[in-house]
């Protein structure tokens, strides 16, 4: 789960955490960013046209996990993507949930293209916030 801490370094969430309590920002299941926040803060970093890698995930088989093993599993593979990605990003980014077994990746250290395909590789392959046998 984000911490007030983590996401007070970027001055979105620093304006946003002055009016709200980081319940109202996080995801109650994973703890990340939700959908509203984490799009608004995409938004915020376009209006200030500050560079930044943008993607969305999505994990495989997930309706099969829910079914065969149930929701209570499916969730904590949610739980752990959740928290996986937070490490995986911190400090150079900001992980949100768009809902079902979508997430979203907002990444402001990786901006060429080589980068950003190691970037995104690593996490799929070498970190194995994405690729986990559970």
């Amino acid at each position: 789960m984000y911490t007030r801490e983590q996401l007070l370094k970027y001055p979105y969430f620093a304006k946003i955490l002055e009016k709200n309590s980081l319940d109202v920002v996080l995801d109650t299941l994973t703890g990340i960013v939700s959908r509203g926040y984490i799009l608004g803060f995409a938004r915020s970093l376009i209006a200030e046209e500050i560079p930044f890698t943008f993607a969305i995930l999505d994990l495989d088989n997930f309706k099969f996990i829910n079914d065969t093993y149930g929701h209570h599993v499916g969730d904590g593979v949610l739980q752990s993507v959740g928290r996986d990605l937070i490490g995986f990003l911190d400090g150079i980014g900001i992980a949100g949930r768009f809902g079902g077994d979508e997430f979203l990746y907002v990444n402001l250290k990786d901006l060429s293209y080589q980068e950003k395909k190691a970037s995104l590789e690593n996490l799929y392959e070498d970190y194995k916030v994405l690729r986990k046998n559970i």
